[in-house]
């Protein structure tokens, strides 16, 4: 399937097979590898990003994927990779979030990210307070998004916002 399919029909959170159909190359000769991997390989979801509307040229719109051991197996390196609907690369919609879970979201609207995906609410709550008041959200997985593709063949996502608590800051003193 295409990256285009991936855009339309992916929630975010899903895992993403990617692939050039290339051999893997030996570990041995790591520039061979690297390359191999940014064009091979699997990754959550993380962002679909639209295309932008400008006057006389737009990009075409692009899915982010959240990849772990683009240096190879065991370097713990993650990374974000972003490509073009259009890529020339093949894309399999692996697994997508499992019913309970909850996604951990910056941005909104067009414009959100997955930052993590949690087993529960309370694992998702400690994982906000982590991190500064910003444009963060937590947003369930539904039972709906994993049967999309049986029943409709894309997916429905029903958004299930969970307001996150602002601690107050203190203010300065003149």
């Amino acid at each position: 399937m295409s990256a285009y399919h991936v855009y339309e029909n992916a929630p975010l959170g899903s895992l993403i097979r990617f692939s050039d159909g290339t051999p893997k190359p030996s570990d041995e000769v790591a520039s061979e590898f690297k390359t191999w991997r940014k064009r091979n390989g699997t990754g959550l979801l993380a962002k679909r990003e639209p295309s932008p509307e400008l006057r006389s040229w737009a990009p075409p719109a692009s899915i982010t994927l959240r990849t772990l051991d683009l240096d190879g197996p065991g370097t713990g390196d993650s990374g974000l990779l972003t490509f073009s609907v259009d890529s020339d690369l093949r894309f399999e919609i692996v697994e997508r979030p499992k019913s309970g879970t909850f996604r951990v979201l910056r941005g909104s609207d067009s414009e959100v990210e997955l930052l993590d995906i949690a087993s529960d609410l309370a694992e998702a709550e400690r994982y906000l307070s982590a991190y500064p008041p910003a444009e963060l959200l937590i947003e369930e997985a539904t039972a709906d998004e994993r049967a999309a593709d049986e029943v409709e063949g894309r997916s429905a996502s029903m958004r299930a916002a969970v307001a996150r608590h602002r601690a107050e800051r203190p203010r300065a003193v003149d």
